[in-house]
Parts: C-alpha cells; sequence; structure tokens
C-alpha cells in the first residue's frame, strides 16, 4: 500500500489542457492523491524524473506542483536532500481533529433540525451503498462512501462557507483515516455509526444526533493513538 508501485495513477493523460486542467494541475492532484492514499507513505523521496515521465511535462511543471504540495504541509522540500513525502505531524492531527469534531457535531444538529426531506433520504441511500460495499469487500468504493456522507451534511444545509473551513481540515486527516481504514471490522463499525446518525437526524433529534456524531469521531481518535504506537515512523510530535 505504502510504495509508489501500488498506486494505481491511470493512463498518462492527454497532451495540452484537458478536462483534467493543465498538466500542471493533474500532476499536482495525482501526487496529492498518492500521498493522501498512503501510496506515497511519509519519509518517501518524490522522484522528479518519474514523475516528468508519468506526466510527459518538464521538471518546473512537476516542481510547481511540488511547490504547491509544500505549500499544504504535505510535501518536505530541502535543498540536501530533495523532496519527500511529510511525516504526519501529531499535533496539528490532534488540532484538526478537534477542529473537525468542533464543527461536524455542530452541523449534525443543525441538519436534525433543519435538513430537507430529500437531503436525509439522500444520506439514506448513501448508507445503503455503504452497506452494499462492505458486503462486496470494495474498501475503496465504501472509503469514498464514508467521505461523502459527511460531505452531504454541509451540502444539504447549504453551507458553502462551512464547507470550504472543513475541506482542507479534512484533507489532512484523509492521510490518517486511509491507513486506519484496512484495520479489521473499521468498516462495519463506521458503518453502524453512520447508521446511528442517520437515524438521529431522520428523527430530527438534535441532541442524539451530535452525541453520535461525536462517539464516531472519539472513536477515530482513539484509533490513531493506537495506530501510532504502532507506525511511530509516519508520525512527529
Amino acid at each position: 500500500m505504502h510504495s509508489l508501485g501500488g498506486f494505481s495513477g491511470g493512463t498518462r493523460p492527454a497532451r495540452g489542457r484537458g478536462a483534467g486542467g493543465s498538466k500542471v494541475d493533474q500532476a499536482y492532484l495525482a501526487l496529492k492523491r498518492a500521498i493522501v492514499s498512503g501510496a506515497l507513505a511519509p519519509e518517501t523521496s518524490i522522484d522528479k524524473n518519474e514523475w516528468c515521465a508519468r506526466f510527459d511535462v518538464s521538471k518546473l511543471s512537476i516542481t510547481t506542483a511540488i511547490n504547491r504540495l509544500a505549500f499544504e504541509g504535505l510535501v518536505v522540500v530541502e535543498p540536501q536532500r530533495g523532496s519527500y513525502v511529510a511525516r504526519i505531524h501529531l499535533e496539528d492531527v490532534r488540532q484538526w481533529m478537534l477542529m473537525r469534531r468542533a464543527l461536524e457535531v455542530e452541523i449534525v444538529g443543525v441538519c436534525a433540525a433543519s435538513m430537507s426531506d430529500a437531503a436525509i433520504e439522500a444520506l439514506g441511500q448513501n448508507l445503503a451503498y455503504q452497506k452494499a460495499a462492505i458486503a462486496s469487500g470494495d474498501l475503496e468504493g465504501f472509503h469514498a462512501l464514508d467521505t461523502r456522507f459527511h460531505h452531504q451534511m454541509t451540502e444539504g444545509l447549504n453551507l458553502a462557507r462551512v464547507g470550504e473551513v472543513l475541506d482542507p481540515i479534512r484533507t489532512h486527516l484523509e492521510r490518517v483515516r486511509r491507513t486506519l481504514l484496512p484495520e479489521p471490522g473499521r468498516p462495519e463499525g463506521t458503518y453502524r455509526e453512520h447508521d446511528a446518525i442517520y437515524g438521529a437526524i431522520a428523527a430530527r433529534d438534535p441532541s442524539k444526533a451530535q452525541h453520535e456524531m461525536a462517539s464516531h469521531l472519539d472513536r477515530v481518535a482513539r484509533e490513531l493513538h493506537a495506530f501510532v504506537a504502532k507506525n511511530p515512523s509516519f508520525f512527529e510530535a
């Protein structure tokens, strides 16, 4: 999972600016996906020549993409060492999780109080797909639905500005969540927690919805601490 060889980056993009944007954008997004998914593990060196060949672009284009990722804290650039994937800062993770918990617990209470029936129904459909993904062993599909489930709450309330705050927080936490996802029993546990959240929203019970969301996010925090103990090289204090 944590080697470049395990990253399925798809076929090489066509020349020029296509539907996916410029080649710099495409390289940036592909590198970001590889880092966030864990295909490029912390401390992994980024071979510019390899990525130049992958996207048929100049080294300057790859450097530009890497600099964008460095600005986001996902890559470290050192003159004598080159570019490599940043380790995950534990204190940053704690703060991101604190912010996410505060926002999402508040949001889910508003969902229970005022989300439209159609938006609630869409959450229920998402849950049905989550269950099907678990049954078929589709971890990637389940992960995408898990992420989508949380996005649907801000979208269902038309909270675009709140989403703009949450999105970068979720991006950084995504690295942690993706490493936790393969843990035995985790998808099933996540599904049960999502189902409890959905049930409270559908019942129009803000207090219970907030309790269930807090319990869900607190479990992620506990699992993170256990994962850190097993994989200390991925993190730094």
